[in-house]
């Protein structure tokens, strides 16, 4: 009798097995149609890379003394400043679309001068000066070409 039951507890165990891997199987399915994640591991199993990806992956069983993980860690941290200097660029490509291309200053420059009384009355009395002598010059000029 206790083989009996066993036997039954093992179908039991099997159909449970059974019915766990198709609902992963489902899940897995809907996952690849589903996330980008998915259809980027749809892709490259379809283009047969999933190998190469496999191999990677093995080799970094051997541990963090492989020439594997440092090959792969190097070309990890020049893939991050890459797509950082890629960044900056993409990030400052918008603001110029933004605000135009030139951003120009313009400045106005006010020159303020104190002039006292005194200069200004000087500068009348020059200017007089000069006008007057001006036209002395003139009136000789005006009574030569008479004679």
């Amino acid at each position: 009798e206790a083989d009996f039951v066993d036997y039954l507890d093992s179908i039991k165990r099997k159909d449970w097995i059974l019915a766990n891997e198709a609902r992963a199987a489902q899940l897995r399915k809907e996952w690849r149609e589903t996330t980008w994640a998915g259809m980027l591991t749809a892709a490259v199993e379809s283009i047969g890379a999933a190998p190469f990806f496999l191999a990677i992956g093995n080799s970094f069983e051997e541990g963090e003394d492989s020439n594997s993980f440092y090959l792969t860690s190097l070309l990890y941290k020049i893939g991050i400043i890459t797509s950082s200097i890629i960044s900056v660029y993409m990030v400052g490509w918008m603001m110029r679309m933004i605000t135009g291309d030139e951003i120009v200053v313009e400045r106005e420059v006010v020159i303020v001068e104190e002039v006292t009384r005194s200069q200004v009355k000087a500068e009348k009395r020059r200017a007089a000066r000069e006008k007057r002598k001006k036209q002395g010059e003139g009136g000789d000029n005006l009574s030569s070409s008479i004679q």
